[in-house]
């Protein structure tokens, strides 16, 4: 399955509408006036939140808690700032985050990889662009998600601009990407 993350830069915050092969499924909205980010993503058919990201603190690292609609929480923590790696326990699963070289970004669940995402390089006017590929069984909204949390994390200081340009990253990496994955369908 493909999904398309496109952000709005609003004045003091971001709305992003999501797409799940080619038809409007969600969007998400970055709350204003919070002191930690507070993302929530909602179903477009239903309208109530699925997933509320809050940002914790903590000193130089990623640490965001996902409130599922059901209540559950999860821990999305940064196990190697340098190398881009990122941790996520749902449930019984074991959830990874790993970036790579230039702008993309892989998902493993138990250690096989079950999702990638790649930005884009240059936006226009209104925000950064996702394309995210995916087994088509995945746990879509988790995945979105971590996108989602990648994003602000990497977004946060800058103010809606005319031309954003994302050289993407160019150190140490826990695994490198794997071009000749293919998505379960």
């Amino acid at each position: 399955m493909e999904i398309d993350i496109n952000q709005r830069k609003i004045s003091i915050g971001a709305e992003y509408n999501i797409h799940l092969d080619g038809k409007g499924a969600f969007n998400a909205r970055k709350e204003l006036f919070t002191i930690l980010s507070e993302i929530n993503l909602f179903n477009k058919t239903q309208g109530k939140s699925r997933y509320q990201l809050n940002q914790k603190w903590a000193w130089f690292k990623t640490s965001y808690d996902l409130i599922r609609y059901d209540n559950n929480i999860f821990q999305f923590r940064t196990k190697n700032l340098w190398k881009l790696h990122y941790e996520c326990q749902v449930a019984g699963d074991l959830y990874e985050i790993f970036g790579h070289r230039g702008r993309k970004h892989s998902i493993y669940r138990n250690d096989k990889q079950i999702a990638w995402w790649d930005k884009e390089a240059v936006s226009w006017f209104s925000g950064d662009n996702y394309r995210l590929i995916a087994d088509n069984d995945s746990d879509i909204e988790l995945l979105i998600s971590f996108c989602l949390i990648m994003d602000n994390v990497k977004s946060q200081n800058k103010k809606g601009n005319t031309v954003t340009v994302d050289l993407g990253h160019i150190g140490f990496q826990a695994k490198e990407f794997n071009p000749n994955w293919r998505p379960k369908i």
